[in-house]
C-alpha cells in the first residue's frame, strides 16, 4: 500500500486577509470610540444622570426615577414646546438657588401664553401637550394662589409646566426660565427596571 500525499490546502489571497483584518480592527474600535465619546460628553456636562425626588412631572417622570440628561440636542437647536428639560433655579425669583428642576416646555420666547379651564393657549390658539396617558390638563391645586397664567414670555426665556399640574411648582407660580439656566433635555429613564425607556 503506497501512502498518498494530502490534497493541497486552498489558497487565500492576501488581499482578502488584509480586508478581513482591517474590518476586525474597525469593529474592535467602535466600542472604544463610543466609550471615549460618552466619557467626553460626561466631562463636558453634556450627559449627566439625575434622580427625581418629587412627583410634579408624573407620569412622564415619577419620584424615584433615575434619568439621563443630554445637552447635545440644545447645541443643535433651541428648546421647543413639549421638551422635558432640566434647569437650574439660580436667579429665578421665588425659588431656592442651586436647585435642579425638571419640567416640560410650554411656551417659548415672545409667545403670548394663557391657561384657562385646564387648556393651554399660545397666541390665542389651543395647544395640546401630551404624555403617556394622553392630553395634559393644566389645573391649579386647591387654595388661593397668585399665578401667572396670562403673559407674554420674555425674550430668551421659557414658560415651563409640570405634567402633574395640581402638584407642580412651575412657571405659573414663579415665572419663566432664562435660556442660560437650561442644562439639557431629559431623554431616558434607566432606573428602576420597570420604568426603563424614553421619557415622553
Amino acid at each position: 500500500m503506497n501512502p498518498t500525499s494530502p490534497p493541497p490546502l486552498p489558497t487565500i489571497r492576501n488581499g482578502y486577509l488584509q480586508r478581513l483584518a482591517k474590518a476586525g480592527i474597525g469593529l474592535a474600535l467602535i466600542p472604544a470610540v463610543l466609550a471615549l465619546t460618552l466619557i467626553g460628553c460626561r466631562i463636558l456636562g453634556l450627559i449627566r444622570p439625575f434622580s427625581v425626588p418629587t412627583g410634579g412631572m408624573s407620569p412622564a417622570v415619577t419620584p424615584g426615577d433615575h434619568v439621563m440628561m443630554e445637552g447635545v440636542t440644545f447645541l443643535l437647536r433651541k428648546p421647543t414646546r413639549g421638551d422635558v428639560i432640566i434647569f437650574k433655579t439660580d436667579r429665578i425669583a421665588g425659588l431656592p438657588p442651586a436647585t435642579i428642576f425638571v419640567k416640560r416646555v410650554a411656551g417659548g420666547p415672545r409667545e403670548q401664553l394663557r391657561i384657562s379651564d385646564g387648556k393651554l393657549f399660545i397666541n390665542g390658539q389651543v395647544v395640546t401637550l401630551s404624555n403617556s396617558t394622553g392630553e395634559i390638563k393644566y389645573l391649579l391645586p386647591p387654595g388661593d394662589f397668585s399665578t401667572r397664567t396670562d403673559l407674554t414670555v420674555p425674550d430668551g426665556s421659557y414658560f415651563v409646566l409640570g405634567d402633574n399640574s395640581t402638584n407642580s411648582l412651575d412657571s405659573r407660580f414663579w415665572g419663566c426660565v432664562p435660556r442660560e439656566n437650561i442644562m439639557g433635555r431629559t431623554s431616558f429613564c434607566y432606573w428602576p427596571p420597570k420604568r426603563i425607556g424614553i421619557v415622553k
